[in-house]
């Protein structure tokens, strides 16, 4: 067993304490002639994992703090822990919902593709997800 595979196995340990988390993605098509005209329907099933929501560390010295002084992050927001297996690039917006199997509270990632995968030896070990509350529980144009 290798150092990377031992951390990935005490990572999705820690990572196995925290809440279950809903990854739902979608599909994105234009359906009129303006670019903002957006029609979203649910792609594949939902992905179910557990991850760990912790807030974000608006210290002005902290990497978090200067996403915040940039006006990239809210105070608001919230960092989302989860293991690399979790599909995050590449696909239509995602929504996270978190609080069990109810899913009380609605999340979306933060713009400007704010995931940060960590890795080690050529592993992915976990990713960052900054993620910030959808205050309606839905995108505009969700189906």
């Amino acid at each position: 067993m290798t150092f990377a595979t031992e951390l990935i196995d005490d990572v999705n340990q820690i990572l196995s304490y925290g809440e279950q988390v809903r990854f739902k993605y979608f599909n994105q098509s234009i359906t009129g002639e303006y670019d903002d005209d957006v029609l979203l329907t649910q792609s594949g099933t939902d992905y179910w994992c557990s991850g760990l929501a912790q807030p974000i560390n608006s210290n002005q010295y902290s990497s978090d703090g200067l996403l915040v002084q940039q006006g990239k992050l809210l105070q608001d927001d919230k960092k989302l822990y989860v293991n690399s297996e979790v599909q995050t690039s590449g696909i239509g917006p995602i929504k996270i919902g978190m609080n069990g199997s109810s899913s009380t509270q609605e999340y979306q990632i933060v713009n400007e593709g704010q995931v940060t995968e960590w890795g080690i030896n050529g592993s992915l070990v976990y990713k960052k997800i900054f993620i910030r509350y959808l205050t309606n529980g839905s995108f505009i144009g969700e189906n």
